[in-house]
Parts: structure tokens; C-alpha cells; sequence
């Protein structure tokens, strides 16, 4: 017996340690995530300059404040509100050059896509129009059928 005992006893210990990490690792649930509160309200395509089209899509933000998502040439750049003298002005410091904050000033039914240094983007003078924009329009299917033929 005396020779079994420095045997039994390593291996105990190896299942008892054994039985402890298996209840360690047993996999837990994720937590539920909150759905976002983040909606979008209206997306309008435009064409600016260069026949460059961007997309512009209008909603609110997960906090309920109004935003805008652009998606330019596949880049999306989340803006906000800003102060203009007229129409509706977004920006976000968040630009396709460094330091350069993007801004889309919609005045009447032009568009202006400009950038601006990133601490100036709130300054409407201070941004520099890269493109004009407007809404696209797709032609009318029925002004491009032909014109109707006379009967019997």
C-alpha cells in the first residue's frame, strides 16, 4: 500500500484540478446590446461636379439629434448641424485629408461640398468649395419612348 500511496495522490489532485477548470471555462452568455436609436429619415441622391455622385442620407443620431451620413465615392462621413447665414449647413472634423473637416451647405438647390481646417468648420466663411452638388434626376422613362403610332 505504501507504494501506491505517492501515486494515488498526484493523481487525485490532477482531477480535482481538472474538474475546477472545466467549470471555469464553460462559456457565458454576451450581454444584450440596446438596439440604436439612431434613424434615418430620407436619402437623396446627388451628382456634383466631375459627375461624382454622392449620397446623402438625413436622420438622427442615437441621442436623437439631427445628422447626416454621406457616402462619398464609399467613405461615410457622419456630420452635424451647423450655424449658416443661410439654408442648412453640416460638418465633422472628420475630413478625407488630414487636419481637413468636411462641410455640405445646401442652399435653395445648390449644394456646396467643401472642406475646411478642422478647428475652423463651424466658420461658414472659412470653408473652400471643392464641388457643386445637386439633387440627380433620372430622366423620365416616358420622354424617352416613342411617340405613339396612329391606329387602324
Amino acid at each position: 500500500m505504501k507504494l501506491l500511496f505517492p501515486f494515488i495522490l498526484p493523481a487525485a489532485l490532477l482531477a480535482l484540478a481538472a474538474c475546477g477548470k472545466g467549470e471555469a471555462e464553460k462559456p457565458t452568455a454576451p450581454a444584450p446590446v440596446a438596439p440604436s436609436q439612431a434613424k434615418a429619415s430620407r436619402t437623396v441622391a446627388y451628382t456634383c461636379q466631375g459627375d461624382m455622385p454622392i449620397t446623402a442620407i438625413y436622420g438622427t443620431d442615437a441621442e436623437g439629434k439631427p445628422d447626416l451620413a454621406l457616402i462619398i465615392r464609399g467613405e461615410d462621413f457622419r456630420l452635424t448641424p451647423t450655424d449658416a447665414p443661410e439654408g442648412r449647413r453640416f460638418a465633422s472634423p472628420y475630413g478625407s485629408a488630414p487636419g481637413q473637416g468636411v462641410i455640405w451647405w445646401e442652399k435653395g438647390d445648390e449644394v456646396l461640398l467643401q472642406q475646411a481646417p478642422v478647428d475652423k468648420i463651424n466658420d461658414p466663411a472659412a470653408g473652400v468649395t471643392a464641388r457643386t452638388c445637386k439633387v440627380k434626376t433620372e430622366p423620365s422613362p416616358v420622354a424617352n419612348m416613342p411617340p405613339p403610332t396612329p391606329g387602324p
